[in-house]
Formats: structure tokens, C-alpha cells, sequence
């Protein structure tokens, strides 16, 4: 019976469960998301916790001198190292 029950877990239920993000979202621009907090600053860059639009929630570098305050909306970039970045949304 127990056999019967058995689930197979693919990556996204894996992120749930461990409360991490997969590195499944394909490489380029993601969606736009909104700044939830500041998660400090280290070298020319600083780290940023967003909501994005696709429900999921990302931490990401701005590389920018500005400072993004909470609720600001950016895009969101898969970058190649498999990094998230943000930049600013172009008119």
C-alpha cells in the first residue's frame, strides 16, 4: 500500500518543501517584481527580497547607485551564473 502513495518530487515541489527556488526559470528576463526589503549591501551591489509576478518570492542584486525602497516594481533577470538580478522598469 505504501507504494500506492508514493509521489514522485519534481524540482518545483522540491523548492516548496525546502523553502528554496530552483534554478528552473529560464536564463533572460523572468517577470517584473516588487521590492519586499533591502537584504544589505555587499561591494557595488545590493541584495533585495522581491515578489515577482509569477508567485514566487526571489532574492536578487541591484547593481545600481539608487537605493529601491519597498513596494518599487523592477524586472527581474535569470542571469547566466544562475544568479537572479533586477534592473529598472523602461518607460
Amino acid at each position: 500500500m505504501a507504494d500506492s502513495v508514493n509521489l514522485a518530487l519534481d524540482d518545483e515541489m522540491m523548492a516548496q518543501a525546502t523553502g528554496g527556488i530552483t534554478d528552473t526559470d529560464p536564463y533572460g528576463y523572468v517577470c517584473e517584481a516588487t521590492v519586499i526589503k533591502s537584504l544589505g549591501t555587499a561591494s557595488d551591489r545590493t541584495l533585495y527580497s522581491v515578489d515577482a509576478d509569477n508567485g514566487r518570492t526571489y532574492q536578487a542584486r541591484w547593481r545600481y547607485r539608487s537605493i529601491l525602497n519597498k513596494g518599487e516594481r523592477v524586472q527581474l533577470i535569470h542571469a547566466d551564473d544562475g544568479t537572479y538580478e533586477l534592473e529598472p522598469i523602461l518607460d
